[in-house]
């Protein structure tokens, strides 16, 4: 029983010791560390440098290139409907007739009116006519004959009205005769001066501006009355339609909307490390897994602004010439950044602390702390910009536990843990005096206990526990100045000695 618990007491302080090191200047596995300090186990790797494009997965939705809402630019009661939902119709296609006698009959009065004026315009134009230049001068002649007769007769009248023939009024009717045949004399020979000369500036930009209102009211009627006639603005397919024969609509009421899916549009969003990788006119990977479609997509807008998600809105059309995609459909956008030669360490590494990030190097068996300044990331590696060299060891597992100059132990991963290697061995060393190796044979399985006896200066015992079951005693006996342990192994029979 003394010499049981004497090797317990034993396997407990070689387990301390191998966790708090062997001594002030020398660690576990050989390692320096300050004086009670012990040397932390760590993984690391070397900074490579690597072609390196990040890769990125991003989800969307997908939205018509193109769509629009049509609506009525006139009011009136619907007479026919030309389409339904569902139906591919062309720019310019009839969608809806309206009735519009009103406005049929305005563009009558236009056009009327339009006439007139041009008439009008090509008369100050081409200036008075020959037939109008030759009565006038008629009328000339004729008038000049009244004013003759009547400056002849005043003439006659004057005399007898001085000889006391006739009355103060008949002479006074005389005059005024005169008066009145030689006003409009003078009338006629100014108009005869104005045929003869032509049109006056004024005149023909008079009949300018009458022509030029009348085309224009002409041309309102004529497009209030092709208002009647709701036709498509685009190319595409009616994705609704809110009209009926005989139903009511007013200026502006939408009758439809029509949806353009020749083009689809990818909706998505990138954060602030991503969206720097995407730019106008890049092709990137679309999948619609709704539809089992992988195709070519091109990047048509990176807004510089980001959203109230902090997130910048990125669009992407795809062609559908067979309009296999809808409107609505969830897809994801893969893609890589442009290759590059980086450095490049696992993401893990990094460390941040205050907006700033920082890695552990392994120097001369000591913890280094490095500021770095991150690029790319595809979601396992990192390209660093400034801080490392190629080459360099960094620390991928155990740095959180880590101090600037803090001693530490590389361990390899591909193998078992050396610290728990040691204290698998001393777990089977026992204490014992000075005796020859023991000699016998047993087996067992599980649980057992192995037990040398020499005769001579001392006696040794040593234990070993697995889990299974059966048990086994083999002695031995024999001569010799060795302790008695067995190995870290089932032998089928101890060595003989």
């Amino acid at each position: 029983m003394r010499s049981s618990n004497v090797k317990t007491t034993v396997i407990i302080l070689t387990i301390f010791s191998v966790l708090a090191g062997c001594s002030p200047q020398q660690g576990p596995m050989g390692q320096r560390g300050g004086a009670g300090q012990r040397a932390i186990p760590v993984e690391v790797k070397q900074v490579s440098q690597e072609t390196f494009g990040q890769k990125l997965s991003l989800s969307g939705r997908l939205e018509a290139s193109n769509q629009v809402a049509l609506t009525s630019k006139a009011s009136g009661r619907i007479m026919q409907v030309h389409a339904k939902v569902g139906d591919q119709v062309k720019a310019g296609q009839p969608i809806v007739t309206l009735e519009g006698e009103e406005i049929n009959i305005q563009l009558q009065r236009s056009e009327a009116a339009l006439l007139s004026a041009q008439a009008r315009y090509k008369e100050a134009k081409e200036g008075t006519p020959e037939e109008t230049v030759a009565q006038t001068k008629n009328q000339l002649t004729d008038l000049q004959n009244k004013y003759d007769t009547a400056k002849k007769e005043l003439e006659r009248t004057t005399t007898l009205y001085q000889q006391g023939a006739i009355s103060a009024a008949e002479y006074e009717k005389a005059k005024a005769a005169l008066d009145s045949a030689a006003i409009s004399l003078e009338n006629q020979k100014e108009k005869l001066k104005l045929d003869q000369k032509g049109p006056t500036e004024s005149s023909l930009a008079t009949a300018q501006a009458t022509l030029k209102q009348a085309e224009a009211d002409l041309a309102l009627s004529r497009l209030n009355a092709s208002n009647l006639v709701v036709k498509a603005p685009i190319d595409g397919v009616i994705g609704s339609l809110q009209a009926a024969v005989g139903s009511n609509v007013g200026t502006n009421t939408e009758i439809a909307q029509i949806i353009n899916l020749t083009k689809i549009k990818v909706k998505t969003q990138a954060t602030e490390s991503q969206v720097g990788l995407f730019r106008n006119g890049q092709e990137v990977e679309v999948k619609v897994p709704s539809v089992q479609l992988v195709t070519k997509g091109i990047v048509s807008s990176v807004s510089p602004l980001a959203d109230a998600s902090k997130s910048y809105p990125i669009e992407i059309e795809i062609d559908n010439p067979d309009l296999q995609l809808k409107a609505g459909m969830i897809a994801s956008i893969e893609m890589t950044g442009k290759p590059h030669d980086a450095l490049i360490i696992p993401r893990e590494a990094i460390i941040s602390r205050e907006a700033q990030d920082y890695v552990y190097i392994v120097e001369d068996d000591r913890a280094k702390m490095v500021a770095v300044k991150r690029g790319e990331s595809d979601g396992e590696r990192v390209e660093i910009l400034e801080g490392l060299s190629a080459g360099e060891s960094v620390v991928i597992k155990g740095q959180n536990t880590l101090t600037d100059g803090s001693g530490v132990v590389v361990i390899d991963p591909n193998q078992p843990n050396s610290s728990d290697s040691i204290q698998n061995k001393d777990r089977q060393r026992g204490p014992g005096n000075q005796g020859n190796p023991g000699r016998g044979q047993g087996q067992g399985q599980g649980q057992g206990q192995w037990e040398g006896q020499g005769q001579g200066q001392g006696k040794g015992q040593g234990q070993r526990q697995k889990q299974g079951q059966g048990q086994g005693q083999p002695q031995g006996q024999g001569q010799g100045n060795s302790p008695a342990s067995p190995e870290n192994q089932e032998p089928a029979a101890a060595p003989k000695g």
